[in-house]
């Protein structure tokens, strides 16, 4: 555990200010839903932060990967953007979906909104897509691993979860920066062992 604590305090920050953030909306209906949907940017920057964490220095000093997962957090913060109009238009309105649908576009930034936050939810699949090819490219992933994060980005609904895929691949980083951390422990406990 103690190898691991930056996750922990990767986590912390990103949980209050969307706890902060999303406590001042009182939304329900058509409008929840997008306050839900508005969310992917907070694990977009933990798992960003974790991925950088766990990649060994190499991958770290790569400037286009800082520049892609830059990227995929602006991607996602447009998602937010988008969303945001989308609750102003409703405003304090329990419309359901149905009523959105017949309601909603008479309403500035309605239609704006939703087209804002489907680009941004595309542009946070092509560079959880691009970041995946990177990382093939540097060899620190597999093939296997960049075709998994690149499928689940493109199965997963971007509007539900933009850029899944790079679960992927912080979970397959993690795991071989664990393993990683576990020969050099045996090497070193092998060492003491025989007094080398």
């Amino acid at each position: 555990m103690r190898h691991w604590w930056p996750v922990v305090a990767f986590l912390l920050p990103v949980l209050v200010v969307q706890t902060i953030w999303s406590a001042q909306y009182d939304v329900a209906g058509h409008a929840a839903d997008h306050l839900q949907s508005a969310a992917p940017v907070f694990p977009m920057v933990f798992l960003s932060a974790v991925l950088l964490w766990v990649l060994p220095q190499r991958g770290r000093r790569d400037l286009l990967l800082w520049l892609l997962t830059a990227a995929a957090i602006a991607s996602c913060l447009v998602v937010l953007a988008g969303n945001v109009r989308v609750i102003d238009a409703i405003g304090d309105a329990t419309w359901s979906d149905t009523q959105a649908g017949q309601l909603g576009p008479a309403r500035p930034g309605f239609d704006s909104g939703h087209d804002l936050a489907q680009l941004g939810a595309w542009g946070a699949v092509l560079t959880t897509m691009l970041l995946a090819g990177l990382l093939w490219l540097r060899r620190l992933v597999s093939a296997k691993v960049a075709a998994a994060a690149v499928a689940v980005s493109l199965v997963v609904p971007s509007f539900i979860a933009p850029g899944a895929g790079v679960v992927v691949l912080v979970v397959a980083a993690a795991a071989e920066s664990e393993r990683k951390l576990r020969i050099a422990r045996g090497h070193a406990k092998l060492s003491s062992a025989t007094g080398r």
